[in-house]
């Protein structure tokens, strides 16, 4: 019990030494800022004074040497703090738009029909891939590395049976059944209706890393596995796209139906 309440402590000392700190962070940018504005301020308005001043014909001496250099230094004070947050907001944006391409990228449309291990993906199918990051020594240009998932354009044979989705995540390839499937296994047989999973376990526990981005996937032989299991699922096989609004989810239980492209993504 002792020990529970000294980690406790600990826990609630360190959470204060983070929020004092990301406080700190805070407060020294504010007074950056603030005193940025503060000095542009003074500086722009002293100058618009000497100018009606001297409108007015009543010129202000000329500044003294020393002066003329402390004027110019705090005059690149505002313009430093100025040029800081361009280079975040510029930062941010390259970030933001890396990010948007590589998200376009993993989730999209295929442009054309492509074969993978025993099928062929019809065009306009919706494909989901892997962290691109992962595999940067290879070009990218292949739609079909590292590839997670697929809703299909029109339905599609997968070791004989009709999908209108399927996985190949993890350690099984599960279909999102097209129409309904009588499924035989040692324990009996069981009536799977359409929109239900359909699951094949891989004959190897885990599909290697290289065999998933070698071209063209003939790892992929589902006519040699043996469904083993079949389930309803509200979400049937999750594939990913992109619009205006993000990241969503398209209908589960049917083909999906290509979008024009996305401009504003």
């Amino acid at each position: 019990m002792n020990m529970f309440f000294a980690n406790s402590g600990l826990y609630a000392i360190q959470q204060l030494g983070i929020s004092g700190a990301v406080g700190g962070i805070f407060a020294i940018v504010y007074l950056i800022t603030l005193l940025a504005i503060i000095i542009a301020s003074t500086l722009l308005l002293w100058g618009l004074w000497r100018y009606i001043k001297a409108r007015q014909g009543l010129p202000r001496k000329p500044l003294h040497p020393a002066l003329r250099i402390l004027v110019i230094i705090l005059s690149l004070y505002p313009v430093l703090v100025a040029m800081m947050y361009l280079q975040i907001w510029y930062s941010n944006y390259k970030t933001e738009e890396n990010y948007k391409a590589e998200t376009r990228r993993r989730y999209t449309e295929l442009k054309a029909d492509t074969r993978f291990g025993e099928i062929v993906i019809p065009a306009g199918s919706l494909i989901n891939r892997g962290d691109p990051a992962r595999f940067t020594h290879l070009p990218y240009s292949d739609p079909l590395l590292e590839l997670e998932t697929i809703r299909f354009q029109k339905a599609t044979p997968v070791a004989g049976v009709l999908a209108h989705a399927l996985s190949v995540e993890g350690a099984s390839l599960t279909i999102e059944l097209a129409k309904k499937y009588q499924l035989e296994t040692s324990e009996g047989s069981e009536l799977c209706p359409a929109g239900y999973i359909l699951q094949f376990p891989f004959p190897e526990r885990q599909i290697s890393d290289e065999q998933r981005i070698e071209p063209p996937y003939t790892w992929f032989r589902p006519s040699d596995w043996q469904a083993d299991a079949c389930f309803e699922s509200v979400t049937g096989v999750m594939v990913m796209h992109v619009n205006q609004d993000g990241i969503y989810f398209p209908e589960a239980g049917k083909p999906y139906t290509p979008q024009q492209q996305c401009h504003l993504c």
